[in-house]
């Protein structure tokens, strides 16, 4: 059984056993190295302040549950293929994935990190869709 990060109500979360759905061709299954939390969007949602028009703009890939609570959130994850096609096990890869030990998702939903990137640098990878949507929205 797996765990996962759940924010139960506004400002209280809770680590949850959650069930992975079956692997199967196309998919990979992902053992999480690195969870990273986002300062400025993470921490509007662990306070339930997400506003309501923007609930559906704010929701994440694989995102369990409703705004404000509960929900399963989180997007910054870097970990290591366990199942998968044979170019990708053990392979270091970035995830859009919420907070949660391990998780299977489609194979086209990772992004192999370069050998030379550490892991613990690589869970900064999410930062880069933001510097370019602040770009794109100045």
């Amino acid at each position: 059984m797996e765990r996962a990060f759940w924010l139960r109500s506004p400002g209280q979360g809770e680590i949850r056993p959650t069930d992975l759905p079956q692997y199967v061709p196309g998919t990979v299954l992902v053992r999480t190295l690195y969870s990273g939390v986002s300062r400025g969007t993470e921490t509007l949602v662990f306070r339930g302040a997400v506003p309501t028009s923007q609930y559906s703009a704010m929701r994440a890939p694989f995102q369990e549950g409703d705004f404000p609570a509960p929900v399963k959130y989180g997007y910054l994850n870097v970990g290591i293929v366990e199942q998968g096609p044979d170019h990708l096990v053990g392979k270091t890869v970035f995830c859009l994935h919420p907070h949660q030990t391990r998780y299977v998702v489609p194979v086209n939903m990772v992004t192999v990190v370069p050998d030379d990137v550490p892991a613990e640098r690589a869970i900064l990878a999410g930062t880069v869709e933001t510097a370019v949507n602040v770009a794109w929205d100045a």
